[in-house]
């Protein structure tokens, strides 16, 4: 939450929701860092307790809410996965905002339809009246992982274990939290790197790598899988070697 606490957009979030102007808070990010969590606590905002709260998750075929009129604090979940009804919908409450809406879009870049346009194409027209702002989230460094596993392991986290849990998790807040859920079980008065390696890859991301792995085309999985096998950052020829693939691509640049 401290990051949203010194967003440029918050003060004017928090005038919106008093009944001054009109907000719209585009906030990014991918799978795993937290955009779920940010929209919860900003429905526990002070100015949000006298404004209508409408909380929206696409995709999952709710009944849409009335929306218009008087302070609101739109909280919409999930954008990237918003049926076509529900991008018209959203766009037409942004293209015709009313004073005292204070509108949060979450959603993950890589997931949309169309790069860079949460909402598709065409780009949505704001009123000279919105003010629109993007936040985007970022993965959490060696201290804030240190401060996460303190918090979960006390001390049992040892340094060679931060270093390894920030490594494997890539800082994505959620891998942390899955690992530490799994580690804070674990025997033993000091967690290890060691530890952290037999703690294995949490459901969650497994599952996710996969889901992605085969939306690809059958002849790219093979650089995914040869990517899981280097297990750490590697140049383009050499993805291309471990996978096989390296020849067949010189043949399609010929």
């Amino acid at each position: 939450m401290a990051a949203v606490q010194r967003s440029p957009w918050l003060a004017p979030l928090r005038l919106a929701l008093g009944g001054s102007g009109s907000v719209l808070v585009l906030v990014e990010g991918p799978a795993g860092l937290g955009k779920s969590r940010a929209l919860h606590r900003l429905s526990g905002l002070p100015e949000a307790a006298a404004a209508r709260r409408v909380v929206w998750r696409c995709g999952t075929a709710q009944e849409r809410p009335e929306t218009g009129g008087g302070p609101a604090l739109l909280l919409v979940d999930d954008v990237h996965r918003a049926a076509p009804e529900e991008r018209e919908w959203l766009r037409g409450v942004l293209e015709r905002p009313w004073e005292g809406l204070a509108a949060v879009l979450a959603y993950r870049p890589e997931e949309l339809g169309t790069c860079g346009l949460p909402l598709g194409v065409p780009a949505v027209s704001y009123p000279p009246a919105l003010a629109v702002f993007r936040h985007r989230l970022r993965v959490w460094s060696v201290d804030r992982v240190r401060r996460a596993a303190s918090e979960a392991l006390g001390e049992r986290a040892t340094p060679e274990a931060v270093a390894r849990l920030h490594a494997c998790s890539g800082g994505v807040p959620q891998v942390v939290a899955d690992l530490l859920g799994a580690l804070r079980a674990g025997p033993g008065s000091r967690c290890t790197a060691a530890d952290v390696d037999a703690a294995g890859v949490p459901v969650r991301l497994a599952e996710l790598v996969l889901s992605r792995t085969d939306a690809l085309a059958p002849a790219d999985r093979p650089v995914v899988w040869a990517a899981a096998v280097l297990g750490e950052p590697a140049a383009r020829d050499e993805l291309l070697s471990v996978a096989g693939t390296a020849r067949r691509a010189a043949v399609r640049r010929c």
